[in-house]
């Protein structure tokens, strides 16, 4: 089946989040399953400077609205194995951020990516034959590519090709909304009924969720939520409407690069036979962080942008009285400047049991996952969550909200089958209660603990079996 995946961002190339990750890894599972999976990226400022000549340049003139013709260069590449079209359009994309600048995001993003969908569709129009690839599926990502869907449905030629069209979401709380004042391209391509004839805005994902054959959230809890008042965004009524379409399916976890067993940023690798090991990524990690070294005293960690949505607003009333513990926390991150600041004043009151890390590198990622004997994930929301899979691969206890995927990933130590820990209610309260129950265990049962890392290591989340997944919701569409 051939297959394009429309994306924003692509692990490699360009990354600011977990999309990217699922962009690559997908897409090869894909391919190992037999399928023609090929990845339609815009080509940023960034993308521009880190790749080498293409393979080959398609260009082609188009009328945006009636005043504007631009003309596209698609850039033909190879990476890590992928067919990767890269969308060049003038004035759009050859910027030096991705979604904005610093502080804010460019105020044509509605039509920068509107521009791209639609160009995206005229590639694969007229060099269908020259590329000897003529899509039988546009998969769709988050808000950034969820109007192509809706452009196919006005589209006599994509309409008769019988193309179908799959939107995944990734996080359904970033949907894309802007005045129809700036969105030229949509408003005069759209007949009016596709709009909210009574709003003076339109909302990218929701076209994307009323017009698209099949939405895939990417865990089965985060499905179920989408489908609740409380969950769903304050998109209730157009997920129900649409509530036949939905489905979930587990991000995998790329096994490759997250392998305590060869990981090149641990100072000691370890297998789940050679467990004991672990602990020497622990005391250098306590060393790095100014603590004094103790295999006895329990490491927490957190690496994560730093909003409410990672539940930032739960960890930081309660870190006085974890600091009446026996406990060192690793926190590590970049965002909102409130918490940024809290974070630095609370680390320089309590130096010898709490550090912070204004900042994020894939090194960070790895050593304060492999040296943590806790991993801490108090999300608000969370759709899938890839840091709890990796902190299981490398026997690091997650403490994490039963939410989204984190629900479909780890079984609290109460559970016959335990591999991390898990609370429910969205306050400081519970994540207090839970992270005291992790370290009791920690010190009062230590074999058990143990055991508990043991199983963690060996829970698999395979990006094979996701694809299988997905391939088997692509054929149903032309069942």
């Amino acid at each position: 089946m051939n297959v394009v995946f429309a994306v924003s961002e692509l692990e490699g190339l360009i990354k600011t989040g977990g999309l990217a990750d699922v962009a690559r890894a997908l897409p090869l599972a894909l391919q190992d399953l037999g399928q023609d999976a090929r990845v339609a990226l815009p080509y940023y400022q960034v993308v521009a400077e880190q790749l080498p000549s293409a393979a080959a340049n398609h260009s082609f003139n188009f009328s945006l609205h009636s005043h504007t013709e631009y003309k596209i260069t698609v850039h033909e590449f190879n990476v890590n194995d992928i067919t990767v079209y890269c969308f060049d359009v003038h004035g759009m994309f050859n910027r030096a951020g991705v979604y904005g600048d610093t502080y804010h995001p460019y105020e044509d993003n509605g039509e920068r990516f509107s521009v791209f969908s639609l160009a995206i569709l005229n590639f694969f129009q007229y060099f269908a034959e020259q590329i000897n690839f003529k899509p039988e599926i546009f998969h769709c990502n988050d808000w950034h590519t969820s109007v192509l869907p809706a452009l196919i449905k006005i589209d006599s030629y994509w309409r008769d090709s019988h193309v179908k069209t799959i939107l995944s979401i990734h996080n359904g709380a970033y949907q894309g909304i802007y005045a129809k004042q700036q969105l030229p391209t949509l408003v005069q391509r759209f007949p009016s009924d596709m709009f909210h004839n009574d709003s003076d805005h339109v909302n990218f994902i929701e076209l994307g969720i009323n017009y698209s054959d099949k939405i895939i959230a990417v865990s089965p809890n985060y499905a179920q939520e989408l489908l609740t008042p409380l969950g769903s965004h304050h998109l209730f009524d157009v997920f129900n409407a649409n509530r036949d379409k939905v489905t979930g399916i587990l991000n995998g976890c790329d096994y490759e690069d997250w392998s305590s067993s060869n990981d090149p940023y641990l100072i000691k690798n370890y297998t789940v036979d050679s467990i004991a090991d672990k602990v020497e990524n622990k005391l250098w990690l306590q060393k790095e962080c100014g603590f004094t070294p103790s295999k006895d005293t329990p490491l927490i960690s957190m690496v994560c942008r730093l909003t409410d949505q990672k539940g930032l607003n739960f960890l930081l009333p309660i870190i006085k009285q974890l600091m009446l513990h026996k406990v060192h926390i690793a926190i590590a991150g970049t965002g909102d400047p409130v918490y940024v600041d809290q974070l630095c004043k609370l680390a320089k009151q309590y130096t010898d049991k709490l550090h912070f890390e204004h900042g994020y590198s894939d090194k960070i990622a790895h050593t304060y996952i492999a040296g943590a004997d806790f991993f801490l994930v108090p999300s608000l929301f969370e759709p899938c969550g890839l840091t709890q899979m990796y902190s299981l691969a490398y026997g690091t206890l997650p403490i994490v909200r039963e939410v989204g995927g984190l629900k479909d990933t780890v079984s609290d130590l109460y559970d016959i089958n335990a591999t991390g820990v898990v609370f429910v209610e969205p306050n400081p309260e519970a994540l207090l209660a839970a992270i005291r129950k992790g370290l009791l265990t920690f010190h009062e049962y230590p074999e058990q603990f143990v055991d508990i890392q043991v199983r963690a290591m060996n829970s698999k989340f395979l990006w094979l079996e996701s694809a299988q997944k997905y391939l088997e919701q692509y054929e149903q569409l032309f069942a």
